[in-house]
């Protein structure tokens, strides 16, 4: 936990922030570059749990804005100076007495969704101020390459590649994975199996450059690390 006092103008800010309606107005660019700001200062310098898997992006973003802000500032006292720097430009006057207490991880917090404030019970928390939701998952089943790979389907991943052989095994999807991402962050080892066995590329990197065997790394799945590295 962080031994740094804030300022009152810090918390003046934060509390200005946690109902500013200029927030609505700007990129989750400079949001979650505040969350980043937010935690470093009043949690600790560094992320304290390890980094989310792909499947949840809104977590996975803003554990990397906290982690950036470790990155970029060497000391508290300049990741204030620029959360003030922030504040100022959406509005926020120093001196000027807050109009609700900073809220904390435990109370209710604002989840933005491009920009449209929207009550949300659970969060990130401390600032009021949380980033973009992806899209509710979709209720049909997703019965592409990458979405058999993600629901663990080894007769479907089969039957679509007995059918259809040419299918593209390292095809990325919108994010940018492949299909042996997918599983190997899920955990679903006859899928990864099966993938290489038909020749999928095993050193493919995910966006943020990890390998296969980081990436299984990352998430815990240990006889995914072995099969990988045995394959290699």
């Amino acid at each position: 936990m962080t031994s740094y006092v804030q300022t009152s103008s810090f918390q003046n800010a934060a509390s200005y922030l946690s109902s500013a309606s200029s927030l609505s107005k700007v990129s989750s660019v400079v949001k979650l570059e505040l969350y980043g700001l937010f935690k470093y200062i009043t949690v600790a310098r560094i992320p304290t749990t390890s980094r989310p898997s792909i499947f949840d992006m809104t977590g996975r973003a803003k554990w990397d804005a906290w982690s950036a802000a470790d990155k970029k500032y060497e000391k508290e006292q300049d990741a204030e100076i620029r959360y003030l720097e922030i504040a100022r430009s959406l509005g926020w006057t120093e001196g000027t007495a807050p109009t609700a207490k900073p809220q904390t991880q435990e109370e209710e917090e604002i989840d933005w969704d491009d920009g449209v404030p929207a009550k949300s019970g659970t969060g990130g928390g401390g600032m009021g101020l949380s980033v973009s939701s992806m899209a509710p998952p979709k209720t049909e089943i997703d019965k592409s390459i990458h979405g058999l790979a993600v629901s663990n389907d080894v007769p479907g991943l089969t039957t679509l590649l007995e059918l259809s052989p040419d299918t593209d095994l390292n095809a990325l999807d919108e994010f940018g994975y492949a299909p042996l991402h997918l599983a190997c962050d899920r955990g679903n080892i006859e899928i990864v199996r099966l993938l290489l066995s038909k020749g999928a590329n095993r050193t493919v990197k995910d966006p943020d450059g990890f390998t296969l065997q980081e990436l299984a790394q990352e998430a815990g799945h240990k006889e995914i690390e072995s099969i990988l590295a045995s394959s290699s």
